[in-house]
């Protein structure tokens, strides 16, 4: 039997965010223990609550807030991804909580098969930013959730690290070998598709209250960290992990970019300049985030 291909999304989930490396892995997922922790706190849930867990992806989110509303609660798990929702209802049953989760196969920005006034809390991570019409999506979150519902996100604000000042390439200073990352950034680009109307850059941490106060909520906090540092975000990383990696489910590897802009000898030089300087610490990072939280109106 043929076995069949996972979609990019879940392809990305399960490894190219991480390389297909397992100690990678356990890293991107230990940066992200305190994310999760955040954005269920902010959704205050409660033994009992209905929790739509808004693109579930591996269920980061709806696991932890299976237990969170136990014993008597319920999550709805959405996602746009059939392999992801397949991954999340394993997770499930091996959990023995079968009987509380409901799997939609579902995106924003419309949340087609969430019924109006269905939930207490809608928790969403990095989902918005892969979303055109955001406005739309935040009307939505605001039709689900019950009179006096709570939402509770977190979104990168890539808006903050890009684009890259001249000479830079995906945070590694390329003195010496500039021409080579401006080829490398060409090719980049025609995968990511960078333009006015980029949904992952084309908003900030401001937009995010404005439009989830414009569909009517309120008491809202937004929560924004920005970080400019010395060191790579990848540092201690091992070269083959770094270059098998993905930024996102938009876009190739970095392995595959560098294949596509440049020649063999070319980039070995370019490899060799991203290994030193992951094994040193060197490079930059620079990224921002938001948490946000807000209440739905009571009528």
């Amino acid at each position: 039997m043929r076995r069949r291909r996972t979609s990019g999304p879940a392809r990305w989930l399960l490894r190219d965010r991480f390389g297909g490396n397992e100690v990678q892995r356990d890293r991107v997922l230990a940066y992200l223990e305190p994310i999760r922790e955040t954005v269920l706190s902010g959704a205050q849930l409660a033994p009992g609550d209905a929790v739509l867990d808004v693109g579930c992806g591996d269920g980061l989110l709806g696991m932890a807030a299976l237990d969170r509303v136990a014993p008597t609660g319920r999550v709805t798990f959405s996602d746009i991804s059939a392999d992801l929702l397949e991954q999340c209802r394993h997770l499930v049953d091996v959990a023995g909580a079968g009987d509380r989760a409901h799997l939609v196969e579902t995106s924003l920005p419309e949340l087609e098969g969430i019924g109006d006034a269905a939930v207490d809390a809608a928790v969403l991570r990095s989902v918005l930013i892969y979303v055109n019409d955001k406005a739309l999506a935040f009307r939505h979150l605001h039709r689900v959730l019950r009179p006096g519902g709570r939402l509770s996100l977190f979104e990168p604000i890539n808006s903050f690290g890009f684009p890259e000042p001249q000479g830079w390439l995906w945070g590694f200073d390329m003195s010496g070998l500039e021409s080579l990352g401006e080829l490398v950034k060409g090719a980049y680009a025609a995968h990511a598709q960078h333009d006015a109307g980029d949904p992952m850059l084309g908003f900030d941490e401001r937009d995010l209250l404005e439009w989830a106060q414009q569909v009517g909520f309120h008491e809202l906090t937004l929560t924004y960290e920005a970080q400019i540092s010395s060191q790579h975000p990848a540092a201690g990383t091992d070269l083959a992990t770094f270059l098998d990696s993905a930024p996102n489910p938009m876009v190739p590897t970095l392995r595959h970019v560098l294949r596509e802009a440049l020649t063999e000898e070319d980039k070995a030089l370019v490899e060799q300049l991203f290994a030193e300087q992951l094994a040193s610490g060197g490079g930059r990072n620079r990224q921002a985030v938001a948490y946000l939280t807000a209440q739905a109106t009571d009528s």
